[in-house]
């Protein structure tokens, strides 16, 4: 970690391009809410690109957004800052498209983005990229447990001060799934998110269902103050905490039905296996996202706790012969069990259904503590 002498790769664009971060804890929405950012920008006529970040290969983010047709470069095997070099490798793949908006994600576990990411970026590339406001999506859920305190997980007293630390380094803060509030609840956590951070813009929206879309397109479009807010200390020892809990995975399967089957039912009884298997080990599911693609079309659910049911998006697919199925699983399992635990519910669930499944992939990481590259905590 330095602010040591430092030649930059060297990255070229024809015309400055619009960079636009879009942060969160794990199960905020962000791949929802940048599929609808996207689709508006590209609506007004813009190119647009992603960069989605993640600690392990194959994941559900840039899969289902690449069903958009857009450039998509994935950063795996840590953080943005820690894998700086790979983040501009990365950001150079998409760059080669011309995009005219580069929308990037950070990992959902990470927070220091203003530091070790942005502020080197305009360091050292601040002549071609033109930064924006750095938005954080917020689930509803997580605020009910993590800022009001209101009956919060063993996960949730864990992993607090990384939500806090996102939402303090936040140009904007963007509480995401209000289609699932009522009037009051809304302004219940919009006040509560006014209360503790009084000096930052707070928009509210349904990535899912598109309102306050727009007024969030226009506000991150904006030349406005971004990555204005640096956490003063890089204090990484609450990842030693919660990574301690925490099993991550990532796996791609091949399913092939005999004829058919239905991808919604393997989707949905997947999820479930999981969920009881946490369950019966006295753990807890943080987040775990999936998507199956057939013939260009991709369906995503999630599920983001072992008290909640899964929630279906994207394109239902009906029954189909031959699928793709791209699973991002986080745990309070430790990985080498989680990885046996996701493999036998894979197979489980096909034999049930009558589905040939082969693992073609599957990878398991317990998150280490970041090591940036760079942090820079002065104004750039």
């Amino acid at each position: 970690m330095s602010e040591q002498i430092y030649t930059p790769k060297p990255l070229a664009t024809a015309k400055p391009v619009r960079l636009i971060f879009v942060g969160g804890f794990l199960g905020a929405g962000k791949t929802t809410a940048m599929g609808a950012l996207a689709r508006r920008l590209l609506q007004d006529g813009l190119n647009v690109g992603l960069v989605t970040n993640d600690h392990a290969e194959e994941m559900v983010d840039a899969a289902l957004v690449r069903q958009f047709g857009m450039p998509v470069a994935e950063v795996s095997g840590g953080c943005f800052g820690c894998e700086f070099n790979d983040l501009l490798d990365a950001t150079e793949r998409v760059l080669m498209q011309e995009p005219d908006v580069l929308i990037a994600e950070p990992v959902a576990s990470c927070a220091d983005t203003v530091a070790t990411v942005i502020n080197p970026l305009k360091q050292f590339y601040g002549s071609i990229f033109r930064f924006s406001p750095f938005s954080v999506l917020i689930d509803p859920m997580r605020l009910y447990e993590m800022l009001l305190e209101e009956n919060p997980s063993e996960f949730a007293r864990s992993f607090a001060p990384i939500f806090h630390r996102q939402l303090e380094e936040a140009d904007i803060l963007v509480l995401n799934k209000v289609d699932k509030l009522s009037t009051e609840e809304t302004q219940r956590l919009v006040d509560a998110l006014r209360q503790h951070h009084p000096s930052k813009l707070v928009l509210t929206i349904s990535a899912k269902r598109g309102d306050g879309v727009d007024e969030w397109m226009n506000m991150v479009m904006q030349d406005a103050p971004a990555g204005s807010r640096v956490l003063e200390k890089a204090d990484y020892s609450a990842y030693e905490i919660g990574g301690a809990r925490l099993g991550w995975l990532n796996a791609s399967v091949q399913l092939v039905g005999e004829p058919f089957f239905s991808a919604r039912e393997y989707a949905e009884l997947l999820l479930r296996r999981l969920r009881d298997a946490a369950l019966a080990r006295g753990s807890e599911v943080l987040h775990i996202k999936l998507a199956i693609h057939c013939q260009g079309r991709a369906m995503g659910a999630n599920l983001l706790s072992t008290d909640t049911e899964p929630v279906f998006g994207g394109e239902e697919l009906g029954d189909v012969r031959q699928a793709m199925l791209v699973l991002n699983a986080r745990l309070g399992i430790d990985p080498p069990t989680l990885g046996g635990i996701t493999a036998q519910a894979i197979y489980d669930v096909a034999k049930m259904l009558r589905v040939d499944a082969e693992i073609l992939r599957l990878h398991t990481v317990k998150p280490s503590v970041p090591c940036p590259a760079f942090r820079m905590c002065s104004p750039v």
